[in-house]
């Protein structure tokens, strides 16, 4: 009889510990449908309205992004023109002009605001080796937000990708063979900065690279974190894991990498990412440190794969190679949202729990794009192309708070958007460079 009340003991203390590592409220958490060709309802009594509509001091210049400074009363914006501006959340005054010249790269483009420093001193963007040349490189740098200029410029990357089976070698060649490279045009070794974001607390930071050349640009990609000092203390080439690689493909990808969504998870001091084969992993320091310190591609870790996002479309047959797109982390650090899918309608929204690694929802088919979290308990979600839906919802009621649609008076561009880091506010570009300022029934 003792040992049959210790078992239900042992039982219950088992069931307390799941729920608390699940979180207690992680299971309550829905997502609403949303219609991706109609019109959506959203529930008029929590609905987000438009409280006000900036008119930033910008010169004329058209907006290419913008981001919140840490206080939420100012927003860094920068322009096609390749100009940054700080001006006034409330009112959109000028505050500093500072030029950002690179040579454009895509039809659409401007400098970087990747982000924001937590005190607010700084701000992660980009600079062109040859602001003159096209084809060259971007590699990160540090701005000051008193007035925009350069406070710090890292080196900038150079490939390591290596592999013997896909038989790729981006390293650079050594002088002489790398000048002949560049006289016929093929600098295969260049990286160019995608991202970056500050973590623990403004010490570091992580970058997201990718090789400058277009068709290595879809598998050769690192993620690499820095002290704010510029040293580096971890550089990781993403690989396939191995039950989806083919190594006779470049890093084992057979599909091409549009995006590499990626987190920090401080508690562990790991790396979080989704991949183009439809894989969320999570690398820990000492997988980290082997993946840096082994040459050969098929032979780095690709640390532990912790979620696959199944499509519930009817018309994918193969359900789990859903593209990752974007990636974003809960504040408390117990949910991670992605964004996965193909293009042309097969795109959705999964939740799932950090500690557990169990699905929480996933939406309905809508081309959700990037995520932003604000607080705990809402999303933020743009959409993957110009003509998608910009969406807030709140995930503990499963309800619709605000929707942009196409041609009315209050569209928002589906991937220009900040949420204020100090208010429930989210700022968002509309027409004619303005900005709107959403906010939730007082």
């Amino acid at each position: 009889m003792q040992q049959y009340d210790a078992m239900r003991k042992l039982f219950f203390i088992s069931v307390l510990a799941l729920t608390l590592a699940t979180g207690a409220n992680s299971g309550s958490l829905k997502f609403p449908p949303v219609n991706r060709n109609g019109s959506n309802a959203v529930d008029p009594a929590s609905a987000w309205r438009v409280a006000a509509r900036v008119k930033p001091q910008i010169d004329g210049q058209n907006i290419y992004s913008f981001k919140y400074l840490p206080d939420g009363k100012s927003l860094l914006i920068s322009t096609t023109d390749f100009y940054l501006f700080r001006v006034n959340a409330a009112d959109g005054v000028q505050l500093w002009k500072q030029p950002a010249k690179m040579m454009y790269q895509k039809e659409f483009d401007g400098p970087e605001i990747f982000d924001v420093s937590p005190d607010g001193r700084t701000f992660a963007s980009n600079a062109q080796t040859r602001p003159d040349v096209q084809a060259s490189e971007r590699y990160l740098v540090i701005r000051s937000c008193a007035d925009g200029s350069v406070v710090k410029a890292f080196a900038p990357e150079n490939s390591t990708f290596y592999s013997v089976r896909a038989d790729k070698d981006h390293r650079f060649p050594g002088a002489a063979a790398a000048k002949e490279h560049l006289e016929s045009g093929g600098a295969y070794w260049l990286m160019s900065i995608d991202s970056a974001r500050f973590i623990e607390g403004g010490r570091r930071i992580v970058a997201s690279y990718k090789n400058n050349m277009e068709g290595p640009n879809l598998y050769d990609r690192r993620l690499v974190i820095y002290e704010v000092s510029g040293k580096k203390s971890a550089d990781v080439q993403i690989v396939a894991d191995p039950q989806t690689a083919n190594w006779d493909q470049p890093a084992g990808f057979e599909i091409g990498h549009m995006q590499l969504p990626y987190a920090y998870n401080p508690r562990k001091k790991s790396l979080i990412f989704g991949t183009a084969h439809g894989r969320v992993h999570e690398i820990e320091p000492a997988a980290m440190a082997q993946n840096q310190r082994t040459a050969l591609a098929e032979a780095k870790s690709a640390g532990t794969v912790v979620f696959t996002p199944l499509s519930s479309s009817d018309d994918m047959q193969t359900k789990d190679r859903q593209t990752s797109r974007h990636l974003a982390i809960s504040g408390d650090g117990q949910t991670v949202f992605l964004s996965a899918g193909f293009e042309g309608g097969y795109v959705q929204l999964y939740a799932f729990g950090l500690a557990t690694r169990r699905e929480i929802f996933h939406s309905t088919l809508f081309d959700a794009g990037s995520i932003q979290v604000i607080g705990n308990d809402t999303l933020a979600v743009g959409g993957m192309f110009s003509g998608a839906k910009f969406l807030i919802a709140n995930i503990r009621g499963g309800k619709l708070l605000f929707v942009s649609e196409d041609h009315s008076a209050e569209y928002i561009h589906p991937a220009i958007f900040a949420v204020n880091p100090a208010a429930r506010e989210v700022a968002g570009l509309g027409s004619g460079s303005t900005i709107l300022l959403l906010r939730p029934p007082a």
